[in-house]
């Protein structure tokens, strides 16, 4: 056990500009952006307003009425932690670029022989790779969305008061203010376990591919989708290309992106998941963390899930055996 927790600290250090250092100044950015358009917003003339019902958007005036003010404070509490969803986009890139290069690098600049010269074996490594990818990067970029959401749910509360809105009362008030932060991290089981076949694929590419494992790893199935696709226009095959895109292509390439079960559920929609053409919205529906943990963890019902977690087991066991092989090769 110390042993892997001193492999995953290495794994931190080494690649910590890409799970500490992006989330972090992505987060800024949202922050500084918010916090202009809050402030512009103000001296302009108060004409930003807030979708808080689905249907209808109220501008955040001193004319609202104390319905809308109590409605307006519940939804900023109960959402405010989807203000930080672009982190969990970088969070799926940094994840996958790593895990692709992770016994690729090691590789690459022989500093493999180095590893392989102490008691480490290539179980112990390649776990550590796979812990820090589903487990510690997860929680590093849910623990900088919270402080960048906390932050910014701070100044658009503030910018409310500016305009004669005290809204802290109802925010601080609300239960969904303290558990959000909670039901996200409630979120992370299904993720890591949801990943395992994206993981497992770019590991095993890792450690089998001589070079441009980018390559290998995301032409192969691109390729053989758009193979599939023609054959079945050419010649009329009866195939359900449709399937191959969306399950080997969308989930062995996509899975690291957080939230991406959704569009496997099992209904194709479901209340907590309403399209909002409108674009960004403080939604208390939408963004009810308690409704998403709940709805994500019926996944683990779905066979899609655990076939997903067997073929994801498979290649990272496979890539801990190339990693012996290519080694030793």
């Amino acid at each position: 056990m110390n042993t892997m927790k001193w492999l995953v600290k290495r794994e931190f250090w080494e690649h910590k500009g890409g799970f500490l250092w992006a989330p972090a100044i992505i987060g800024a950015i949202l922050f500084l952006f918010l916090t202009i358009t809050v402030v512009s917003g103000i001296l302009i003339g108060h004409t930003h307003g807030f979708n808080i019902d689905g249907d209808s958007l109220t501008v955040m005036s001193s004319h609202m009425t104390a319905d809308e003010r109590a409605e307006f404070a519940t939804s900023l509490a109960t959402g405010y932690m989807g203000l930080s969803t672009p982190i969990y986009a970088v969070l799926a890139v940094v994840v996958f670029f790593f895990c692709l290069g992770a016994l690729f690098d090691d590789r690459k600049d022989r500093s493999v022989l180095f590893w392989k010269s102490l008691p480490i074996s290539d179980q112990a490594t390649v776990l550590s790779k796979v812990a820090m990818a589903l487990v510690v990067a997860p929680l590093i970029a849910i623990a900088i969305g919270a402080i960048v959401s906390i932050s910014m749910l701070v100044v658009v509360s503030l910018g409310a008061a500016m305009l004669g809105i005290n809204v802290f009362g109802g925010v601080l008030s609300t239960a969904d203010l303290y558990l959000s932060p909670l039901e996200v991290v409630g979120m992370l089981p299904v993720y890591a376990l949801w990943a395992l076949p994206t993981i497992g694929w770019l590991m095993m590419v890792s450690a089998w591919a001589r070079t441009k494992p980018f390559l290998w790893a995301v032409g192969v199935p691109a390729f053989s989708g758009l193979l599939l696709t023609w054959a079945n226009a050419i010649f009329g095959f009866d195939w359900n290309v449709g399937w191959f895109w969306k399950y080997m292509v969308g989930r062995g390439l996509g899975s690291t992106m957080p939230g991406i079960w959704f569009a496997y559920y099992p209904d194709g929609n479901s209340e907590s998941m309403i399209d909002n053409p409108k674009g960004f919205a403080i939604h208390r529906h939408a963004d009810d963390m308690g409704a998403l943990m709940m709805q994500s963890w019926n996944m683990l019902a779905t066979a899609d899930l655990w076939i997903g977690v067997a073929i994801g087991a498979a290649m990272i066991y496979a890539a801990i055996r190339l990693r012996r092989w290519r080694d030793e090769g």
